[in-house]
């Protein structure tokens, strides 16, 4: 082999490792944006996270990560596993008792706004029969009003005048 093909494979073997340390990176930052979306949960996976999670992400073979050349690579992925597992707390049983936690977070706030409701629902319907209440007391005063005013009209016309008042 001549010292051009040597160069050649080498520059190749050069920018096959860079696009797999690219992708490894994007990987690695996108199953990152995703916990962060989900409350700090790995959607994928049953909510494992590993090195081979990454290099399925990543679209690479589990075994590049363990090859004498991506050792570096795959230990920094190692070592990034390890510190979102401390940090985040990832794995399957994490995961099944976050969502066991989700879903009692959720019955309890559920089981809040059916109380308030059924609060608002007796709230109003106190408030309407307060109101019917209110619309009979009208009613009545009303035709109070009119008979009284009919009896005014009535005596308007007699002769009955009002003593007048006295200055002392």
């Amino acid at each position: 082999m001549s010292s051009k093909d040597k160069e050649a494979a080498l520059k190749r073997g050069q920018a096959r490792s860079s696009e797999i340390e690219r992708k490894t990176l994007a990987a690695m930052t996108t199953i990152e944006a995703e916990m962060k979306a989900n409350g700090g949960v790995y959607p994928a996976n049953g909510g494992a996270v590993s090195k081979n999670e990454v290099a399925r992400r990543a679209e690479i073979s589990p075994s590049t990560l363990f090859s004498p050349k991506q050792r570096a690579l795959g230990d920094r992925v190692l070592q990034w596993v390890e510190d979102l597992e401390q940090k985040a707390g990832t794995g399957r049983m994490r995961v099944q008792r976050t969502y066991a936690q989700r879903a009692e977070d959720w019955k309890t706030e559920y089981l809040a706004i059916v109380d308030n409701y059924r609060k608002s629902e007796l709230l109003l319907q106190s408030a309407q029969s307060e109101r019917d209440e209110a619309l009979a007391l009208v009613e009545k005063l009303k035709a109070e009003n009119a008979a009284l005013i009919e009896q005014l009209r009535i005596v308007g016309t007699s002769k009955i005048t009002s003593f007048p008042k006295r200055k002392n």
